[in-house]
């Protein structure tokens, strides 16, 4: 009986053996698409809606059984590392400073643009782009300027198209000053609030132009607007978001590495398309 019963528990040790490796490769797998989202790389892939949680799963229990296993050591002992070096280090405020721009302000300037920064799916503007209205407003209570152009976003959400603009329009009335606010309707990206803010600008006569916008995103956006043909001057926005660069807390400095991390991918993209030099 001992001789019949051996391949058998030989076949459920092999068994056991590889649904073992299938669902370590699925944890390591799932374990490092976490951490990488959380570092701010889904971001980088502009699909909001999309996790990779799952499908990352399926592939490392595919690949635990297989001389492929290595390779799910090799993806997840990288992230880890730079997850404990954003985590415990100051690594990111030396990365993160170089993005920032912060131009001296003159007496005046034609006009201010407060760039936008995303839009729930309620149509309510996110925080950063308050910010960014706050600071472009507290500017025109201090003479800077008498016109504020400010970016409200379209989005479209499980099919259904979504705009920033009552939000943004009730929030003018209720606490702007009196200045002239003009909305620029259906931005994408800055280039594109760039240019739409540029055909206002022009038939004005308005060449000098004060950018407000995130501190990680200033100079990205000044570069941008200055490729169209705006003299800029950069604003960094007063953030509730980042603190940069004196980042110390765990959660700062993941949320700054995850704004840097955008920035320098988007950076490289607006520098090969010419959008920036």
């Amino acid at each position: 009986m001992s001789l019949f019963g051996l391949p058998a528990q030989a076949d459920r040790a092999k068994l056991r053996a590889t649904a073992t490796q299938v669902l370590t490769g699925a944890i390591i797998a799932v374990l490092t698409a976490v951490a990488a989202h959380y570092l701010g790389v889904q971001q980088l892939l502009r699909i909001p809606n999309v996790a990779l949680f799952l499908p990352a799963g399926i592939l490392g229990g595919l690949m635990g059984p297989t001389r492929l296993r290595p390779l799910l050591w090799i993806a997840a002992g990288p992230i880890a590392v730079l997850a404990l070096a954003i985590t415990y280090t100051p690594l990111v405020s030396v990365l993160a400073e170089p993005l920032v721009r912060r131009d001296p302000i003159p007496s005046r300037v034609d006009a201010i643009a407060a760039l936008s920064q995303g839009l729930t799916p309620d149509g309510q503007m996110r925080g950063a782009t308050l910010d960014h209205l706050l600071s472009a407003l507290d500017l025109t209570r201090d003479g800077k300027a008498s016109a504020v152009l400010v970016s409200q976003e379209r989005r479209t959400f499980s099919g259904r198209s979504v705009t920033d603009s009552a939000d943004l329009q009730h929030f003018v009335q209720r606490f702007a000053a009196p200045v002239e606010v003009i909305l620029v309707d259906s931005v994408v990206t800055t280039r594109t609030e760039a240019l739409r803010m540029r055909a206002i600008a022009s038939p004005r006569g308005w060449s000098t132009i004060a950018v407000v916008t995130s501190p990680l995103h200033s100079r990205r956006a000044c570069a941008t607007f200055e490729a169209v043909g705006f003299k800029v001057v950069c604003v960094p926005a007063s953030s509730r978001q980042h603190v940069v660069p004196e980042a110390r807390d765990p959660e700062d400095r993941m949320r700054t590495f995850r704004s840097w991390l955008y920035e320098t991918f988007a950076g490289a993209t607006y520098r090969s398309n010419g959008w920036i030099r």
